[in-house]
Formats: C-alpha cells, sequence, structure tokens
C-alpha cells in the first residue's frame, strides 16, 4: 500500500506519495496559497493530482495540533491553517483517512527512528528557520504536553528587561531574523549565505551574529538543563553550516559547562525528508498498515 504525504509550509508545500517502508515517490513542490479558500482548494488538488488508489493522506504543518480531532490552535499560523480542520475536510472531500501534526513533531520522529537521534531515549529537536520551534523525545516517545505545545522554544526567554517593575521578554530569534539584522545595518538587503561569507570580515555583521547565537545558546542550555537529554539536535538550513554548529556549540557548553559531559548537541540528519517520514509515521500510529 502506498500514501500521500504532505509537508505544509508556509512558503512551499513539499508532497510525495510513500510506501510501508518509506521510500518516497513522485516527489514535488509548490507555493504555498496564501488564502484560506484557495489554499484549501489546493491541498485537494494536491492530493486528486497523484491519482486514486492510497491508504490515506499524512500532513505534517505548523500548529498546536490535537492529532485526534486535528483541531489547530496556533494562534501565530495564519488564518489559512487554523480557518478548516483539515483531518475533517480533507476527509470529507477527499474519502481519504487523513492524519496531521505539528511538523517539529513530525521531524523529530523521523530522526528518532531514521536519523540522527537513532538509538536515544531522550531527545529534542529544535528548528532554525523563518521562526523556532522543536519537540521533546521522552523514554523514546514524543511528548505533546497538554495543549499539544510542548517544545516550542520560540516562546522561551533567552533574557528580559524590567520597565516599571513588569518583565519585557526578550526572546532568541531565528535565521529570518538575524538575515534582517544583517541586512537593516548594512543599508541593503541580503542572505543567509552573506552573512556566513563575511563574518569575519564585516565587524558589524560579528556583532548581530554573535548576540544572535547568544540568545539561542542561552534557551538551547536551558532545555538542556531541564530535560537533560542524551542529545540536542538543531535542524533548519542553518543546521548545514559547520561554522553555526561549531559556534552554537563552544557557546552552550562555555555558559552551560557542566553540559558537555552528558549531552551532545548535533544537527540534524533527515533534511527535507524528516516532515514527510514522520507525518506518515504518524498516521501508521493512528491507522495502522
Amino acid at each position: 500500500m502506498k500514501y500521500i504525504v504532505m509537508d505544509i509550509g508556509g512558503t512551499f508545500i513539499k508532497h510525495a506519495v510513500m510506501d510501508e517502508s518509506f521510500k518516497e515517490y513522485d516527489a514535488g513542490t509548490v507555493p504555498t496559497e496564501k488564502e484560506s479558500q484557495p489554499f484549501l482548494d489546493q491541498l485537494v488538488s494536491v492530493i486528486k493530482g497523484h491519482g486514486e488508489g492510497y491508504g490515506g493522506v499524512a500532513i505534517s504543518m505548523a500548529g498546536f495540533i490535537n492529532p485526534v480531532t486535528g483541531e489547530n490552535t496556533d494562534y501565530g499560523c495564519s488564518e489559512r491553517f487554523v480557518k478548516y480542520n483539515l483531518k475533517e475536510k480533507l476527509r470529507e472531500l477527499t474519502g481519504y483517512r487523513i492524519s496531521v501534526e505539528n511538523d517539529s513533531n513530525c521531524a523529530a520522529l523521523a530522526e528518532l527512528r531514521f536519523g540522527a537521534a537513532r538509538g536515544c531515549k531522550t531527545a529534542v529537536t529544535m528548528t532554525v528557520g523563518t521562526g523556532i520551534g522543536g519537540a521533546l523525545i521522552v523514554d523514546g516517545r514524543l511528548y505533546r504536553g497538554k495543549s499539544f505545545k510542548a517544545g516550542e522554544f520560540g516562546f522561551a526567554l533567552s533574557s528580559y528587561t524590567l520597565e516599571g517593575g513588569r518583565i519585557v521578554p526578550h526572546y532568541a530569534k531565528a535565521t529570518s531574523a538575524l538575515v534582517e539584522r544583517c541586512s537593516a545595518a548594512l543599508g541593503k538587503t541580503v542572505d543567509g549565505i552573506y552573512v556566513f561569507e563575511h563574518l569575519d570580515d564585516d565587524p558589524r555583521i560579528k556583532e548581530i551574529y554573535d548576540a544572535w547565537l547568544a540568545d539561542i545558546a542561552v534557551c538551547v542550555g536551558n532545555v538542556c538543563a531541564a530535560v537533560d537529554p542524551e542529545k540536542f539536535l538543531v535542524g533548519g538550513a542553518v543546521s548545514t553550516q559547520k561554522r553555526f554548529m561549531d559556534d552554537l556549540r563552544a557557546a552552550v557548553y562555555a555558559g552551560f559547562d557542566q553540559l558537555e559531559n552528558y549531552t551532545s548537541i548535533e544537527p540534524c540528519s533527515m533534511g527535507n525528508n524528516a516532515g514527510k517520514v514522520g507525518a506518515l509515521m504518524i498516521f501508521f500510529d493512528n491507522y495502522g498498515k
């Protein structure tokens, strides 16, 4: 039996067909529609575009998602992600069994079974991209939390200031924020590749990068101190930058020197397939093969 899998992001939808051994066929990518009804129509079109006769549809997407009901309550998502209960609506429109799970949770499960967390009982993943997300594996199982918000490290304070006796929080920011800050400082639009190519020859970039990295390092260290994982895995395109991973390890272990003896900080290894593979794992958990 084969299944349709989709990893739905705010910018692109990655889709494919996978069999029971997670071998991928007929993969494609389409820009994500920005409005709610065209977005729903697009998902139906992608599903029907793969033909008929599949065992169901497995979806990875952003949000605080109840995997049983399919309800998505993420206030930070675009309206297109939360207007419809996609599990119910797509089942109604396509006739297929549907599973929906948070994208970071899907990626963590894929890493646990096939990737860098293989063999771990306790692991943490953090995705650093357009935003910061993550997931927790505790005793070999995905830990979602009461409101399905476990692993949302973008909500964790890296520092704060006091104004009138009130806490003004400062959060770790994703790669997009690093690029925006550097572009503003340089007076021109640059990308992440430019930033890393000029870290050592432009002190303006280096100062912004160091502050950005420190916020992430504080978040990583605090999570490791609380969870005590065997591995802390970092995903997102920036995790493929050896300089970033080396700098992150150095910053975390300098600030939390006790961690170096028991928590390994590594890049994720599943790449762009992680969300789709994890989504199908969730489907099998819900419905069997």
